[in-house]
């Protein structure tokens, strides 16, 4: 029996390699995703704390104007700064979205070009019984041709 060689195996490998490149571009993003929303929730904490002292300090201290207009610009700088990460936030996640396409797209050819393989295998399996049977067939054949010579 001839052993079976898939003709598109190099294709087969390529697929199989883009597949994995795009699981560890998407692994890659979603940890990267992951610290955008870290750095989110710190300054929504922060935001939070200044809060909470500013709270303490007016019903237990008092300020003055000054301390006032300091605690509304660092509010101010903190949301600012939150609104930013949100839009980093919000484009991550599309790049997120847009390599995990990317990784169904590589993932579904790479499954269409070992179906073929399969195939392939199947057929050359096949073809090997129909000659293997052909062979058995004509033996018989071929012993009573040479018995009455």
């Amino acid at each position: 029996m001839q052993k079976f060689r898939f003709a598109l195996q190099p294709v087969l490998q390529k697929r199989k390699m883009a597949y994995e490149q795009a699981s560890r571009k998407l692994a890659i993003a979603q940890k990267e995703l992951q610290t955008e929303f870290q750095r989110l929730t710190d300054l929504q904490n922060q935001n939070t704390q200044l809060q909470a002292d500013l709270k303490y300090r007016k019903q237990h201290q008092g300020f003055k104007a000054a301390e006032w207009t300091t605690y509304v610009g660092y509010f101010q700088h903190l949301d600012q700064r939150i609104r930013s990460q949100a839009l980093i936030i919000e484009e991550k996640e599309k790049q997120v979205e847009h390599i995990r396409q990317e990784m169904q797209k590589a993932g579904t050819e790479y499954e269409v070009m070992i179906k073929m393989r399969e195939k392939a295998q199947a057929e050359h399996r096949h073809q090997f019984l129909k000659e293997e049977q052909a062979f058995l067939d004509d033996l018989p054949k071929s012993n009573r041709t040479g018995i009455g010579m």
